[in-house]
């Protein structure tokens, strides 16, 4: 098992969501358990990086050409690539677009049940508080954040009395898109 970084260059002005589309399309025959993204403002400009915990063989030029930048494999020195591997296995700053046991999070679900079958440590509400029992209504889509070595999901109240997903997969564009 390998940790990998990339630099993805993504094509035009996206939208979180598309651009998580492009991300897993190019790792499409990658056997990845985690895939991360990232803004790394140390530079002048912040820019987007991936990080991916790889649970198999990885062609990783194919998968530098897939994504446009740079791919690296991540090894446990002292080197920066090696901070980047641990900052990435800890889960640290940043949105989880894939991670165990997210297929099984289609529907509703209790909260309590969001953290059993998934890596997600925690269900955290945004203005609520979440009970094990509240019900979280996934709408097929999550994509948790990863913060101080955990894997959050944020909700937020939705109509019926059910929690939902603070971010959504399609959010709609204000003033028609301008």
């Amino acid at each position: 098992m390998t940790w990998l970084g990339a630099v993805p260059a993504l094509p035009g002005e996206h939208g979180a969501a598309h651009v998580d589309a492009l991300l897993l399309a190019a790792l499409a025959g990658v056997a990845a358990d985690f895939v991360c993204t990232h803004t790394d403002r140390s530079g002048p400009v912040a820019v987007t990086t991936l990080s991916a915990h790889v649970t198999g063989d990885v062609d990783v030029d194919r998968l530098a050409g897939a994504l446009g930048g740079p791919v690296a494999v991540l090894d446990d020195s002292g080197t920066p690539a090696a901070r980047a591997a641990r900052a990435g296995r800890d889960r640290l700053d940043g949105r989880c677009v894939r991670f165990p046991g997210q297929s099984a999070l289609t529907g509703t679900h209790p909260a309590a049940e969001v953290v059993a079958v998934s890596a997600i440590d925690r269900v955290v509400g945004i203005g609520v508080e979440v009970a094990p029992t509240d019900p979280v209504r996934t709408l097929g889509f999550l994509r948790p954040v990863c913060r101080d070595g955990e894997l959050l999901l944020l909700v937020e109240p939705a109509v019926g009395g059910v929690l939902r997903p603070a971010e959504a997969e399609s959010p709609h564009q204000c003033r028609g898109g301008h």
